[in-house]
């Protein structure tokens, strides 16, 4: 079992099908999706998590099930990287993983509709998230030349999503009940939401990430 969960190949398989899950699962849901006022979905204004909306969304939950399932193969993932990853650093990034991953399937379990625990756990698995790829990268970083398992220049393929991480959870504080369109009966929702884009650049660049750790192992 520990052959199994520290093995190049098994973190490859888990990180790859984790981040493919995610991403066909976000974007049938988006191609269906039709909001309260028959508007498309847009990356630009419309939350991730708006996909998993039910009653709103017309495939929500598809959009849960793949939150669900990426967030059980991505923590398989991130065991696999913890274990290969020399010190005690991996581990702890390796229980962090774990944290995001559980917060991830939560996302699925508690959509939209179910406010308050939607957002703590979502605010929960953006917090881990950008804890686990700094810890992640500096074990990266900090390898021993005799215990070098991956090079060291993939310590930076962390950067956007550490950068991403940490915009909105400047951002996210700053909107008010009253500033956010959807807490609204008639929703005037902007053209182009910043803190919307920057919670797809975390999308974008975690499956990057996922994907050029992969490359390297």
């Amino acid at each position: 079992m520990i052959t199994i969960l520290k093995s190049p190949g098994s973190f490859q398989l888990f990180g790859l099908i984790g981040s493919m899950v995610a991403i066909f699962g976000s974007l049938i849901a988006a191609l269906a999706y039709r909001g309260k006022d028959g508007e498309s979905y847009s990356p630009l204004n419309h939350f991730i998590s708006e996909l998993g909306e039910v009653g709103v969304s017309r495939l929500s939950w598809i959009f849960n099930i793949s939150m669900i399932l990426a967030g059980l193969c991505l923590m398989l993932a991130c065991i696999n990287l913890g274990l290969m990853l020399p010190g005690v650093l991996g581990k702890i990034a390796m229980a962090v993983g774990i944290v995001y991953s559980i917060f991830l399937c939560l996302v699925g379990v508690f959509p939209m509709n179910k406010e308050e625990t939607h957002g703590f756990v979502a605010m929960s698995n953006f917090r881990a998230g950008l804890v686990m790829v700094f810890l992640f990268s500096l074990a990266i970083a900090l390898q021993r030349v005799d215990e070098l398992f991956l090079s060291r220049w993939f310590a930076l393929a962390g950067l956007p999503a550490m950068l991403s991480f940490a915009g909105f959870l400047i951002l996210a504080p700053r909107i008010t009940e009253e500033e956010d369109p959807l807490k609204n009966e008639e929703i005037d929702r902007p053209r182009v939401w910043p803190l919307v884009v920057v919670e797809w650049l975390i999308f974008v660049s975690m499956v990057l990430w996922f994907f050029v750790i992969a490359f390297g192992v």
